[in-house]
């Protein structure tokens, strides 16, 4: 395993960039990554965080467009997938397994997630052991123990001058244990313990914590990342991410590049998480609107004009996605004439797909079906319309 060691030098140099990577620096992309050979790359479940909102079958779909955007001329394989918003990377982790692409990039402005998603792939069995210490003492004794231990977490910030690399195996060894006790695995605001603080339902505390399926999980993602198929963990927000795959990844075709962005709700999201768009409303605590989440914006206005790479966008569904032009009513990227010239952008057409899906934790209807919007510029003639993938009827575009 690869042990983090930043330089002070380097991580002012990679801060000034909004990018922290594993190690000093990106990691390099090998010409071709072992073979996968964990019993988990097909798994039913992969990814040891249960994330607010995660979407059953979307993943599916995705790999779907994917399969059949590779089966054109114009893309022929996928060498990367970059998830810019990583969260619980369900997508990368099972796409990566299934050899639907050839490796993923993950990335989240969360330093406690982004902190969990480095160690867990470039220290694996340092996280395993620490959680084994974590679930005997602690969550397998239950009662007021595990409760006290759950509000030590919940307290717990990195004092001044920690080491990064104790720093991030604390951040991990939290960021996993709240998500495992805490009612819908939300890091972050109010939500409690599982059970309540009286721990009298029936699901207790460490109901959701299964120390052998997340040693399992956990030694499937070092296996990923040994093998190269995680290309790295970037501590940076999606715009960094974006610009960052750009530069250090240079020899990389655009069409064999696909960005997956999936971001925080349009609503609820300042509850959810702790890095959504608009840090005034997760400070006071307030769902985020239209008016004051700017960066939604500002997210539509660079995949239209500046994006090298294709791209996959999910959403909760919302007309105003598909009517306001400085969202996404324009049927093509339409790309700066600098952008063009200097970047090679391109006017690829913009895709527009309803999915229908189960939620764990909606924007606007609570738990089960609910409509999720997907837009892309894979190929459009690879894009299928069927009981899944349902056309957009308000697509006459601007």
């Amino acid at each position: 395993m690869i042990a983090v060691k930043v330089s002070a030098r380097d991580q002012d140099s990679l801060r000034a960039a909004n990018l922290l990577p594993v190690g000093t620096t990106p990691r390099k992309i090998e010409s071709a990554p072992a073979e996968v050979t964990h019993p988990l790359a097909f798994g039913r479940y992969q990814s040891p965080l249960r994330y607010p909102g995660a979407k059953s079958g979307l993943t599916r779909v995705i790999g779907e467009l994917l399969a059949a955007a590779q089966r054109s001329a114009q893309i022929k394989k996928i060498d990367l997938l970059v998830e810019a918003f990583a969260g619980g990377a369900s997508t990368s982790l099972r796409l990566v397994g299934a050899g639907i692409v050839e490796r993923t990039l993950l990335a989240d402005a969360d330093p406690m997630v982004a902190a969990f998603w480095q160690v867990a792939a470039s220290r694996t069995q340092e996280l395993i052991e620490r959680i084994a210490d974590e679930y005997t003492k602690y969550v397998a004794v239950g009662g007021d123990t595990a409760l006290e231990r759950w509000d030590y977490w919940r307290a717990w910030t990195a004092a001044p001058g920690i080491g990064r690399s104790t720093r991030d195996l604390e951040f991990a060894t939290k960021c996993l244990f709240l998500n495992r006790t805490t009612f819908s695995g939300i890091l972050h605001g109010q939500a409690g313990p599982i059970g309540g603080r009286a721990q009298t339902s029936e699901y207790g505390i460490g109901c959701r914590f299964n120390l052998n399926s997340l040693t399992k999980r956990l030694a499937y993602i070092g296996h990923l990342y040994d093998t190269g198929r995680i290309v790295d963990v970037w501590l940076s927000d999606w715009k960094s991410t974006l610009h960052g795959v750009a530069s250090h990844y240079k020899t990389l075709l655009p069409d064999r590049v696909v960005a997956y962005l999936d971001p925080p709700y349009l609503s609820k999201s300042g509850k959810l998480y702790q890095r959504s768009f608009d840090v005034r409303a997760v400070e006071a605590g307030n769902d985020l609107d239209w008016v004051s989440a700017r960066q939604h914006y500002d997210l539509a206005e660079y995949l239209r004009e500046e994006m090298q790479y294709r791209w996959i966008l999910s959403y909760d569904y919302n007309e105003r996605l598909l009517t306001d032009g400085a969202l996404y009513a324009a049927k093509a990227m339409r790309p700066t004439s600098s952008s063009r010239e200097l970047k090679g952008v391109r006017s690829w057409r913009i895709s527009k797909r309803i999915v229908t899906l189960n939620y764990s934790a909606s924007s606007r209807t609570g738990r089960g079906p609910a409509q999720e919007l997907l837009l892309t510029t894979l190929p459009p003639t690879t894009v299928p319309i069927n009981e899944r993938l349902q056309l957009c009827h308000m697509t006459e575009g601007v």
